[in-house]
């Protein structure tokens, strides 16, 4: 898995790139939402463009974040989920949950 990181109007943005399932990714992507969250300021941005599988353990720890980002009174945002991986989280019942656009450019106009 890779994970790019920048800011852009006070926003940060994780590029996350491969897949977010059980075991080593999971761990990663949990590992840079904790960085994020003690490091930065500002709501976040997370763009799941470039994933292409997702499994339960990739949703709880994206649900997780979201409730430690929420009692900071910050938002996790998804960008561009995949259709395969909206349904996913449709079907887990939390899309409705997060945030969702289908751009950096939207999100940061819609939330600033």
């Amino acid at each position: 898995m890779i994970v790019e990181k920048k800011q852009i109007n006070g926003f940060t943005i994780l590029s996350i790139e491969g897949v977010i399932k059980l075991g080593q990714s999971a761990q990663f992507l949990a590992d840079a939402l904790k960085r994020t969250l003690a490091e930065d300021e500002g709501h976040v941005l997370l763009d799941l463009e470039k994933i292409n599988t997702i499994d339960s353990t990739g949703i709880g720890e994206l649900v997780g974040y979201l409730v430690r980002f929420q009692e900071n009174k910050r938002k996790l945002m998804l960008i561009k989920p995949a259709e395969r991986i909206r349904k996913l989280l449709e079907v887990a019942h939390v899309a409705q949950l997060f945030p969702i656009y289908d751009d950096v450019d939207e999100a940061i106009a819609a939330e600033s």
